[in-house]
């Protein structure tokens, strides 16, 4: 029986799709930026220089066969000031590209929230734009769709929800490195597939 290049993949570094039934994929992209820190530690001592692809993630979709695939992602506001507009235009165009590569994509602008020390002091605005109650709303109004949740975060903020899933007959597969991996998750997934793993397959490549 031959096997394709995909379904190798598919099945060794991540699980055989043909057991999960249907699958759908969940990105929450702020959660997933910052693994490029843990899996290329060196390049982006200082700053993200080597990113993670929206591209991959959705070529790692088409490994399992995903007939759903959702995105999670905020955006800068516009600004006149140079490095704002730099962070506007970056946040879009990864937005663009989830959408240009299949993704169902849910945004919102990203919020500064001021921030201040013990002793009241204000030490700077800080963004804040997190997805729970947008991909909590899809999880459970299309759970009569998929079979299989292949989530990629890290974040325990998500562990009610996929327990409530899982006792309902899901399948829950989560990527993450291992350094972000929350045990409130590890606890319930049935697979965890550290990203670290994935590293060759992840790699930003201009153009793509």
């Amino acid at each position: 029986m031959s096997v394709n290049l995909e379904e190798f993949k598919a099945q060794y570094f991540l699980f055989d799709p043909k057991s999960y039934g249907r699958i759908f994929v969940f990105v929450d992209f702020g959660n997933v930026r910052p693994w490029a820190e843990d899996i290329w530690p060196e390049e982006n001592k200082r700053r993200i220089t080597v990113e993670i692809d929206i591209a991959k993630i959705a070529d790692i979709c088409d490994w399992v066969n995903a007939i759903g695939r959702f995105f999670y992602y905020g955006y800068f506001p516009e600004s006149e000031k140079t490095n704002d507009d730099l962070k506007y235009r970056r946040s879009i165009f990864r937005i663009d590209k989830a959408r240009k590569h299949g993704f169902k994509v849910k945004t919102k602008e990203i919020k500064m929230v001021p921030h201040y020390d013990t002793d009241g002091k204000f030490v700077g605005k800080f963004p804040k734009c997190n997805f729970d109650v947008e991909m909590t709303m899809d999880m459970l109004n299309k759970a009569n769709d998929y079979d299989t949740i292949l989530l990629f975060s890290g974040d325990s903020d998500f562990s009610h929800l996929l327990k409530h899933l899982k006792a309902l007959g899901k399948n829950i597969m989560i990527v993450c490195t291992r350094n972000r991996m929350s045990r409130e998750l590890d606890e319930v997934a049935h697979k965890f597939i550290p990203a670290e793993t994935l590293a060759a397959f992840l790699q930003y490549e201009p153009g793509v």
